[in-house]
């Protein structure tokens, strides 16, 4: 941790702390004004890119406008999903059709990493700085295609942890050549379930990964090669926490990530917003539950629930663990923010 980091945060009000660690989604027909006033004025950490951004005109009006605001001098992060094949929100003129991780791992890994690479410079030269890849997760080859959220749309490296480890770290090198922060996904792993947490809350429970289980290989093999943020499933995991999400796990984020892997990079939530898994806990709350378990930078597709997850946030810190841990949430959000020239 940059001790820049806690000497920033120390500055911020409970509001602001807590601004910092609400990513929120855009769209291509969001007014740029209205995000970037939204930044501006709940000191929000910065911005998703969601559904498909084919016009490049449309979306350097939105960076512009994003990168506009800085509150309290600390500019946003602007964020996309940008795997490759199905998984590419950024379509525009001169930013390459990225192939699949599925078909990424047909290449060697140099290749792999030079074709990432590429891509990611385009990319940063957008202005974006984060990307929610790679998908680390190991597919069960007892599952096959059966596995919608991965295997099905060719999201992954296959069936092998060490393979999906050596794939993952290559797509990470790729990153970071190109100065993209890394956001290895979706950790402990959704290869072991059935459907997707996004449109079901049945079929999302991971009924053989333990705590310490081979498939999580590939995950400290991503964190070794030096990612730089962390994104929790929402998925359950019967043999590590029954009955709880995994981005509500303080066993999944403080006990594995933090305890058994020695992580101290960001920890990201998956989609707090619009994911159906989500939606039995209140909006504002799901925030709150994520932070309190260990994470950092909560992300809604739905930019409405920004406020509700403030104030959600700002709750916590009336305890004295509370506040600790929402400061110590802030400190790693502004540390990769720092570490990206985006705060002095």
């Amino acid at each position: 941790m940059n001790p820049r980091a806690t000497e920033i945060v120390k500055k911020l009000s409970p509001a602001q702390r807590a601004g910092q660690c609400v990513l929120v989604g855009v769209v291509p027909s969001d007014s740029p004004e209205y995000i970037a006033n939204l930044i501006d004025s709940q000191c929000l950490a910065g911005i998703f890119l969601l559904g498909h951004w084919t016009s490049r005109p449309q979306l350097e009006a939105m960076l512009r406008a994003v990168n506009s605001v800085s509150p309290q001098g600390i500019k946003p992060i602007v964020a996309t999903d940008h795997e490759g094949g199905e998984i590419q929100n950024v379509r525009v003129p001169g930013v390459n059709r990225l192939p699949s991780q599925e078909a990424l791992a047909r290449m060697s890994p140099a290749k792999a990493q030079a074709v990432v690479t590429t891509g990611a410079r385009q990319l940063a030269n957008l202005g974006i700085h984060m990307v929610f890849s790679p998908v680390a997760g190991v597919i069960d080859p007892d599952l096959g295609v059966r596995n919608k959220p991965i295997a099905k749309h060719h999201r992954g490296f296959g069936t092998n942890p060490r393979l999906c480890g050596q794939y993952s770290a290559a797509v990470i090198a790729g990153h970071r050549k190109a100065g993209i922060i890394s956001t290895t996904k979706h950790f402990p792993g959704i290869g072991r379930i059935t459907e997707d947490t996004d449109f079901k809350t049945d079929g999302i429970t991971d009924a053989k990964t333990t705590r310490h289980d081979r498939y999580l290989e590939s995950f400290r093999m991503a964190l070794d090669a030096g990612s730089e943020a962390v994104m929790i499933a929402s998925a359950y995991y019967s043999k590590i926490d029954p009955g709880t999400l995994g981005l509500f796990s303080s066993k999944v984020m403080t006990d594995m990530l933090r305890g058994d892997f020695g992580y101290q990079g960001l920890i990201v939530s998956d989609d707090l917003g619009s994911s159906v898994s989500v939606f039995s806990v209140d909006g504002g709350h799901r925030a709150s539950k994520f932070v309190s378990a260990g994470g950092d930078l909560a992300i809604t597709a739905d930019p409405g629930l920004a406020g509700p997850m403030i104030r959600a946030l700002t709750s916590i810190a009336t305890s004295t663990p509370g506040k600790k841990r929402l400061a110590n949430a802030a400190s790693h959000v502004i540390n990769v923010k720092l570490a990206h020239s985006l705060t002095k």
